[in-house]
């Protein structure tokens, strides 16, 4: 099985927080990192580089995505697409 490239593990934990939480309900670092498949102490490293990235923010228990954040996932979902039209991944 291939590594993960750290774009690919950013993209999973931004795609879980996006699914988990929305403006009303905070997403659950728990359950972030186990739909990113992470260990919790990794996964801990890689939330405060989003969050202080301003991609992130924490409200209480739990994650929500600002618009920066939402718009760098899209940005990622392109890129993938893109690279498989061009039969690169």
């Amino acid at each position: 099985m291939a590594r993960r490239s750290k774009v690919e593990i950013y993209q999973a934990i931004l795609l879980a927080i996006h699914l988990e939480g929305n403006q009303f309900q905070k997403a659950s670092p728990t359950r972030v990192a186990h739909q990113a498949n992470l260990p919790y102490d990794r996964f801990q490293k890689i939330l405060e580089h989003l969050i202080k990235k301003g991609l992130v923010i924490q409200k209480d228990d739990g994650f929500i995505m600002t618009k920066k954040g939402i718009s760098c996932l899209e940005e990622i979902q392109r890129n993938n697409d893109f690279l498989k039209r061009m039969g690169l991944v």
